[in-house]
């Protein structure tokens, strides 16, 4: 339960910074940085589906097309087509704890459906991929944050 908790309050940070975020800013890739705010929201939410799903194959993937845009290694600089708006991506975060909460809330002691291994880290039961999820998104508010703070510098710098 308590991974749950921690869950949800990482979850309601990154959707409290996401909405103090200037909308005009999510596609802005400042220097140094390899990807964007809509980036970083959108990775967010398909690690968690990707990682869940693998903990629990009953836990259905909402947005597989999303996959090709978000997941390790993809960059908005190679994207073609249309993306995901930032209400689409709000939303779906927002949806997504929710089921979380829901669909995994009782089976978090279950073994894994899929056990997964990220160097010396066992993925082996639904609360370990839950875990990792959660320390994943704290790694991308990190990362959010970083990207407002250097778009500010940029917009503040002398001329």
């Amino acid at each position: 339960m308590e991974s749950l908790k921690m869950f949800a309050y990482s979850r309601t940070a990154t959707l409290i910074a996401l909405s103090n975020m200037d909308h005009a800013l999510w596609d802005v890739q400042p220097p140094g940085y390899p990807n964007t705010i809509r980036w970083n929201a959108g990775h967010v939410y398909i690690t968690a589906e990707d990682f869940l799903h693998k903990a629990d194959h009953q836990y259905v993937i909402k947005h597989p097309e999303w996959i090709d845009l978000f997941i390790d290694g993809t960059r908005p600089s190679a994207w073609e087509g249309s993306v995901p708006t930032i209400d689409a991506i709000t939303e779906a975060l927002q949806e997504q704890e929710e089921r979380i909460q829901h669909k995994l809330g009782n089976k978090l002691q279950q073994p894994a459906s899929e056990e997964h291994r990220i160097r010396t880290l066992d993925l082996d039961t639904v609360d370990a991929a839950l875990q990792f999820v959660t320390w994943h998104e704290g790694i991308h508010l990190g990362i959010i944050k970083s990207l407002s703070i250097a778009m500010d510098e940029m917009q503040n710098a002398p001329v």
